[in-house]
């Protein structure tokens, strides 16, 4: 087997973009530079073999093989457009080493290319995101201009220190969610029966992810309805932007998520949680409401 197609079973990439690293000597078997044609040994997993800074080498090639997906444009301005992300997409990738899934990031790169970026390509355009499982509406900033824009009304929705103040800010973001009623579920239901909605809680966040930081988040129930006996839908606002948030604050009060795999029980369905409206101001002052 040529190293070119050994290299492919090791890494997400294609034969294409090895070659490209290849042909410029970016490719070492044991301390020695090998080319495209080399053929790799059966004891090769026993040699060192090294590749000079793969990241370098993530240039319009790989891109371009990046997957390609169509996602619906809920609306679309000079600076900015909001899109329905579907369940099972990711925003981004998760490193640079990792292309190979369908992401929200793939779709613009294809569509748009050249987006601003808080960082690095792999971000390009996202000014917020939604889990993987999660479905609904997310903004895209076209333009360094409605990158800023939309940055600080983020800033100052996450600096805003009181519950007040991040009402104020001009960036609302709703969810809808359907729940497994639990029995510390229906007890939490019945304390917030006893007072007016809408409810806040106003609790600290401990997702679980690797090295998460335990932080404070805030999250306004203003709706619920029961679907059946052991089921329960509820509209929320989300007023802090923690890690799992909403997943960790209704599981943590006996309410999982349907479908939640970390937090309640899998489902071949998906994660019962959808970012359903947004209201913001636009870069001409206009508040623009947004539903899906």
């Amino acid at each position: 087997m040529r190293i070119d197609a050994w290299l492919t079973q090791q890494y997400p990439y294609s034969r294409a973009f090895f070659q490209h690293i290849l042909e410029r000597g970016g490719v070492k078997v044991d301390g020695k530079v090998v080319k495209k044609s080399y053929q790799v040994a059966d004891d090769l997993q026993k040699s060192q073999v090294e590749i000079d800074n793969l990241e370098r080498y993530l240039s319009p090639i790989i891109l371009e093989e990046a997957p390609k997906i169509d996602l619906p444009v809920v609306l679309e301005k000079e600076d900015f457009l909001v899109i329905n992300k579907p369940k099972w997409v990711l925003s981004h990738p998760n490193s640079v080493w990792d292309v190979s899934q369908p992401s929200v990031v793939w779709f613009l790169y294809h569509r748009y290319k050249g987006l601003p970026s808080y960082g690095n390509f792999i971000r390009a355009g996202l000014v917020h995101r939604l889990d993987k499982d999660t479905d609904g509406l997310m903004i895209i900033a076209k333009t360094e201009r409605g990158l800023a824009h939309f940055k600080q009304l983020f800033s100052e929705k996450s600096e805003s220190e009181t519950l007040e103040q991040k009402m104020q800010v001009k960036l609302q973001k709703f969810y809808r969610v359907k729940c497994e009623i639990l029995p510390a579920g229906k007890r939490f239901l019945e304390e917030v029966k006893k007072s007016w909605l809408p409810f806040v809680i106003d609790e600290i966040v401990r997702a679980k992810v690797p090295n998460a930081v335990a932080k404070r988040g805030i999250t306004m129930i203003e709706s619920f309805a029961f679907l059946d006996e052991t089921t329960l839908e509820v509209f929320l606002q989300l007023l802090t932007g923690r890690t799992h948030q909403i997943r960790y604050h209704l599981s943590h009060h006996g309410l999982p998520i349907i479908g939640d795999y970390l937090y309640g029980k899998p489902s071949s369905k998906g994660m019962q949680l959808t970012a359903w409206k947004l209201v913001f101001e636009d870069l001409d002052g206009k508040e623009i409401t947004l539903t899906c």
